[in-house]
């Protein structure tokens, strides 16, 4: 499919369209999406617990490996999720890019080229996630010219993760961690023991936030709430 004019929003405007049932879902990711930090990785980890509430004949199908960046997935995960024929994608694969020091301009490459074969290649609707709140994940005696970095750093790899996708209007859905995350203060039940992963109430906040902006771009039935007067 063509990119498509959008507006200039974290998130992509509303779906033309809900998904078509039964849903073919494949999660691609990175430790997250493996469910590090859990006990039941398998059955906790974020895209699980979408692919719960999704329809009952949903297929879903994960293809995330632990630290694994987005030019690694480019030629491992994508591939694998395209010969799914998946209509319905979840892609977080920025943090491991954006931590591990690689050129934010090679990323946005590497993005491009990603949203392209899978917006050509499938029929799918991507839901891209994009980077949280790093400075509120740093160790407690992190000075603040090193939280002010982090912060910076975020602000520039979300603002090319828009760029990145604003081409392709309804068709990339950008769920905006920023906001939720910068709680993390205020939440630590939200992260694992190691400090950095999600715990098991961290994924499903993962899980509440995507299904959430699922909802309002219309791909999914509203829900209860949403459909109270």
């Amino acid at each position: 499919m063509s990119p498509k004019n959008a507006t200039a929003r974290a998130e992509a405007p509303r779906a033309s369209v809900a998904l078509s049932t039964p849903i073919r879902y494949a999660a691609l990711g990175a430790s997250d999406t493996v469910g590090v930090g859990s006990h039941a990785p398998t059955r906790e980890n974020w895209t699980a617990r979408i692919r719960a509430a999704l329809p009952g004949d949903t297929v879903y199908e994960r293809f995330a490996r632990s630290g694994i960046t987005l030019g690694q997935a480019v030629s491992v995960e994508v591939p694998q999720a395209i010969a799914f024929r998946p209509t319905l994608v979840t892609m977080w694969l920025s943090v491991n890019d954006a931590l591990g020091h690689v050129p934010l301009p090679t990323y946005q490459k590497s993005l491009q080229a990603t949203l392209e074969r899978l917006t050509r290649e499938t029929d799918a609707q991507v839901v891209l996630l994009n980077v949280p709140d790093l400075a509120a994940l740093a160790p407690p005696h992190a000075p603040p010219r090193e939280r002010a970095r982090l912060s910076q750093l975020v602000s520039e790899w979300n603002a090319a993760i828009a760029s990145a996708a604003r081409p392709y209007g309804p068709r990339v859905l950008v769920v905006d961690l920023l906001p939720a995350s910068k709680q993390l203060p205020q939440h630590s039940e939200w992260v694992s023991s190691d400090g950095f992963h999600p715990s098991p109430k961290g994924y499903q906040k993962l899980a509440d936030l995507t299904l959430e902006a699922m909802h309002r771009a219309g791909l999914l039935p509203p829900s209860a709430e949403q459909a109270r007067p």
